[in-house]
């Protein structure tokens, strides 16, 4: 466990650092925990905020907006692609659990497999087994298959930025996937994903250490 204690936080170490911790001091540290702290506030604002106020809220403007999908169906959760020039990313964000159509993805939660063949740099692939949640798999799919052309369109505009996958709860469980779905193609080999509180989505046997950051409570895995 990796525990970051601020003055004034310290019933909040007691209770979540054990012996084990490590402090996270240096300006990397720092510079790091305000990155994921800034994703975090972004899927805070996409969850409860409408589209407008989200961007308002978050420093965005309508130009930065790729593509906008912000009303969530059945299996098909509330989405949307950003450019971040200050960080040169394309940021993927995806929303968690809001309404009663969400609610119905997360509760599809049977076993299907899942096996996939990601690719990374210099054209090394692995063949990946395994099995995940239906329901996020589903929405995982549905996005793969609604975003991909403007992420393609987003890259060949803006060769030196690299694509970044976020999402909480329901969402976190779902980028997760869609990373893994995205990484099948050349063209997002590099992508990343941060997923903050995810639902449990893919089994031991997917999970990766490589390219996606779970995050849960003070933890970092």
């Amino acid at each position: 466990m990796i525990t970051f204690t601020l003055q004034g936080n310290l019933h909040v170490a007691s209770i979540y650092a054990g012996e084990e911790s490590v402090p996270l001091k240096g300006a990397e540290i720092v510079a790091e925990l305000k990155y994921l702290l800034n994703l975090l506030n972004l899927c805070w604002h996409f969850s409860k905020k409408p589209f407008p106020l989200f961007l308002e809220a978050t420093g965005y403007s309508q130009e930065d907006v790729l593509l906008q999908k912000p009303k969530a169906g059945i299996l098909k959760p509330a989405f949307t692609i950003l450019t971040d020039r200050s960080t040169k990313s394309i940021l993927l964000l995806i929303r968690g659990t809001h309404s009663i159509r969400d609610t119905l993805t997360a509760a599809t939660g049977a076993v299907v497999p899942f096996h996939h063949t990601l690719l990374y740099e210099g054209g090394i692939s692995d063949l990946i087994l395994g099995y995940a949640h239906c329901g996020m798999v589903a929405a995982a799919r549905s996005i793969s298959k609604l975003a991909t052309p403007c992420l393609l369109e987003a890259l060949h505009e803006y060769p030196d930025y690299k694509l970044k996958i976020v999402g909480h709860s329901l969402g976190g469980g779902t980028a997760a996937l869609l990373t893994y779905i995205l990484r099948e193609q050349q063209e997002f080999a590099t992508a990343i994903c941060v997923t903050f509180a995810p639902g449990l989505c893919p089994l031991r046997n997917l999970s990766s250490k490589q390219f996606v950051s779970f995050i849960i409570l003070a933890t970092l895995a």
